[in-house]
C-alpha cells in the first residue's frame, strides 16, 4: 500500500532509530531504478518542555523551546544511478534558566550522495555537513555503528559540534581479469563554545587502494595499500599516520562456501606536536574468514589481528543469520584480546519481528578499539523499539537507547553511560499533515555523578510533494 505524504513523514522520522531499520532493505536509495525525479519539502513545528535540559546535578531549572524546521529532499533515479540531496535547518526560540529567552537559526544540515553502476564499473560519492547544538540535539541514534569510538558520543551538553564528511568509492574492471578499487574518506569533527577537554577538534583522511587478480572463476587475489592520517587538537596535539600493506586471496570452495585470507604489515607513526616527540611502531596484521550460505541464512567465522597506536589486537567471532517470513535475526559473538592483555567479549545482535499489528526491533552491539582520544575503549550500544499500529494512520511507539564506554589499560576506567526512553503517539491527521506527541526520559552517569531529565513534546509536521 502506497503511503500518503504524512505517513511517509512519520515513517522517515521513525527510521532514524537503527532498531527500526533491522530486516529492511539496505539503508539509502538503491542504485538505479529509473523512477525519475522526486522533490519533497517538510515543515516541522515542535514545542518541548524539559526539566533538566543540560543534564546537570542538580538541575538548573526547566527549559521550554519552540522549533520550526524546513527540510528539502531531492531524489533522482535513472536506470543506472541515484542522486540524493538533503538540505535542512531550523529556527529556535528557547527560554532557559540563567540564560533567559534567546532565539537563533541552528543545526544546518546538507548531504549529497551519488551512486552509479555500469556494466564494468561503479562510482560512489558522498558529501555531508552538519551542525548540532549539543544541548538540544544529542540523540544517541547519531552514534556511528561502524566508525571510530568517540567519547563525544557520550559526553557534552554545552556548545556546538560540527561534522564534515566526504567519501569516494571508485571501482573499475569488475568483470576483467584485473580490477581496481580506490576509496577515500574524510571525517572532520570540530567544536565551538564547549568546556569539556575531551571535546577537541579532530580529523581523519583515509586512503585505500586494492588491485584484484581474478585467476579463475573461484579464485581471486588482492593487493591492498591503505594510508590514514589523523590529526587532533587534544592536549598533546596528536598527529598520527598509519600505513598498511597486505596481500590476500578469496576462494570459493563451493557454490555456497567461501574462505578469505589476508596478511600484511602495519606501521604507526605518531607525533605529539606539543612536545615535539615522535614514536614509530610496527607489526604484522592478518585475517581469515569463512562464510557459508544456508537455506535459511548464512554462517561465518572471522579471525583477525589489527595493529594501532597502543599495540596489536586479536579478534575471533562467529556469526549466524536467519531469515523468516515475518522476522530476521543475525548475530556475531566472539572475543577480543587487546594490547594490555585484557580479553573482552564482543559481538552484535540484530533482530526484527513483524506481527499483524505491531513490530519489535533490536540492535545490540559490543565492541572495543582505539578511540579518538587514543585510548583502548570498550563500548556497548543498545537500541530497542516496539511499535503498535492502532490503525493505518496512527501508532504508539516506544524506544530504549543506551550507550556505555569504559577505558582499558593501566589508567582509570572512567566509566560513562547515557540512556534515553521515548514513548510517543503519532497520527496522520490528513493526507499531508501529521502530529507526534510524547514523553522522553534521559539519564547521564559519569565521573561519579548521575543526572536525569524528563520532557514532553508535541510536533506538527507537513510534507509538501513538489515533484512529481
Amino acid at each position: 500500500m502506497q503511503q500518503t505524504p504524512s505517513q511517509q513523514l512519520i515513517t522517515q522520522r521513525a527510521l532514524q532509530n537503527p532498531a527500526r531499520r533491522v530486516g529492511r532493505p539496505t539503508a539509502g536509495q538503491p542504485t538505479g531504478t529509473g523512477s525519475g525525479l522526486s522533490i519533497t519539502l517538510d515543515y516541522l513545528s515542535s514545542l518541548r518542555h524539559d526539566d533538566n535540559l543540560r543534564l546537570t546535578d542538580p538541575s538548573l531549572g526547566s527549559t521550554t523551546w519552540w522549533e520550526n524546521t524546513l527540510a528539502l529532499g531531492v531524489v533522482n533515479q535513472t536506470p543506472d544511478s541515484t542522486l540524493i540531496f538533503d538540505l535542512s535547518g531550523l529556527y529556535r526560540i528557547a527560554n532557559e534558566p540563567i540564560i533567559g529567552t534567546d532565539s537563533s537559526f541552528a543545526d544546518p544540515f546538507a548531504r549529497l550522495d551519488y551512486q552509479r553502476t555500469r556494466a564494468n564499473s561503479q562510482l560512489g560519492l558522498g558529501l555531508e555537513y552538519r551542525e548540532q547544538d549539543l544541548a538540544f540535539n544529542r540523540s544517541l541514534t547519531d552514534t556511528n555503528l561502524d566508525g571510530i569510538i568517540d567519547a563525544s558520543d557520550v559526553i557534552g551538553t554545552i556548545g556546538d559540534r560540527v561534522n564534515t564528511r566526504a567519501d569516494l568509492d571508485w571501482q573499475v574492471g569488475l568483470n576483467d581479469p584485473v580490477g581496481f578499487q580506490f576509496n577515500y574518506s574524510y571525517r572532520e569533527r570540530t567544536y565551538q563554545n564547549t568546556i569539556d577537554p575531551n571535546l577537541f577538534d579532530n580529523s581523519f583522511d583515509d586512503y585505500a587502494a586494492t588491485t584484484f587478480f581474478r585467476f579463475s572463476p573461484v579464485l581471486q587475489g588482492t593487493l591492498d595499500l591503505s594510508y590514514s592520517d589523523f590529526k587532533a587538537e587534544d592536549n598533546v596535539r596528536t598527529d598520527r599516520q598509519t600505513t598498511i600493506v597486505s596481500v590476500g586471496a578469496i576462494y570459493d570452495i563451493s557454490a555456497v562456501t567461501t574462505v578469505t585470507a589476508n596478511i600484511g604489515y602495519s606501521q604507526v607513526d605518531e607525533t605529539f606536536r606539543t612536545t615535539n616527540t615522535n614514536t614509530v611502531t610496527e607489526d604484522f596484521v592478518w585475517s581469515f574468514g569463512w562464510s557459508k550460505t544456508l537455506p535459511d541464512g548464512t554462517a561465518d567465522i572471522l579471525l583477525d589481528q589489527t595493529f594501532g597506536v597502543n599495540g596489536a589486537r586479536t579478534n575471533a567471532t562467529f556469526g549466524r543469520s536467519y531469515q523468516r517470513q515475518n522476522s530476521s535475526l543475525s548475530f556475531n559473538l566472539g572475543l577480543s584480546d587487546g594490547p594490555f592483555g585484557e580479553t573482552t567479549p564482543i559481538g552484535q545482535l540484530d533482530y526484527s519481528y513483524q506481527l499483524p499489528s505491531s513490530r519489535i526491533g533490536a540492535t545490540i552491539q559490543r565492541r572495543v578499539g582505539t578511540s579518538t582520544q587514543s585510548l583502548e575503549t570498550r563500548q556497548t550500544l543498545a537500541f530497542l523499539t516496539y511499535d503498535y499500529f492502532i490503525n493505518p494512520v496512527s501508532a504508539l511507539s516506544f524506544s530504549l537507547d543506551y550507550i556505555e564506554q569504559e577505558d582499558e589499560g593501566t589508567g582509570a576506567a572512567n566509566p560513562r553511560q547515557r540512556g534515553t526512553f521515548n514513548a510517543s503517539y503519532s497520527r496522520a491527521i490528513t493526507r499531508d499533515w501529521a502530529v507526534n506527541l510524547g514523553y522522553q526520559y534521559e539519564m547521564d552517569e559519569q565521573n561519579g555523578f548521575t543526572a536525569t531529565s524528563s520532557s514532553v513534546f508535541v510536533t506538527l509536521g507537513r510534507r509538501f510533494t513538489l515533484k512529481p
